[in-house]
């Protein structure tokens, strides 16, 4: 059995005030362009890590805040209460809880997952040229991302 030492990955929010650290391999990463991510995250798109939530530790969680933009099934998304940026978002409970992470809150050392999938991509306003398939639609974009993280379990 090999011990992979590029774990745990460590990062933070801009300021550094909520840190993280990842105990295994991400579930897999992807660009949502959907209108909530967009503002969300002040860009054209979002560039997220999935990571089951029971092998994530948040340090200073209290100075997160999470916030819905719309009803359930939504993510809790949360940013930091000292710079405002974003931390962390969080769907499902219990063993069901999955953690989606900007790939940019990562130390630049981190060995994160290539980008596998871009969804809600009629939405974009930011054409992707580069051959990662493209999803358009709720159902379908919904869809690619339970089966990406269901192929990485």
């Amino acid at each position: 059995m090999t011990t992979d030492t590029s774990l745990p990955l460590r990062g933070s929010c801009e300021c550094g005030a909520c840190s993280f650290e990842v105990h295994t391999a991400p579930k897999g990463r992807f660009r949502c362009h959907c209108l909530i991510c967009q503002a969300f995250n002040g860009k054209p798109f979002a560039d997220v890590v999935a990571v089951r939530g029971k092998d994530v530790v948040l340090k200073n969680a209290g100075n997160i805040s999470f916030k819905k933009y719309r009803p359930p099934p939504n993510f809790n998304r949360g940013v930091c209460r000292t710079c405002g940026k974003r931390v962390v978002e969080v769907a499902g409970f219990g063993p069901f809880k999955v953690m989606f992470i900007p790939a940019s809150n990562f130390e630049p050392e981190a060995r994160l997952p290539p980008v596998r999938i871009d969804i809600f991509y009629h939405r974009r306003v930011l054409d992707m040229p580069d051959s990662v398939p493209k999803y358009s639609g709720y159902l379908a974009s919904e869809l690619a991302v339970g089966k990406m993280i269901m192929s990485g379990v």
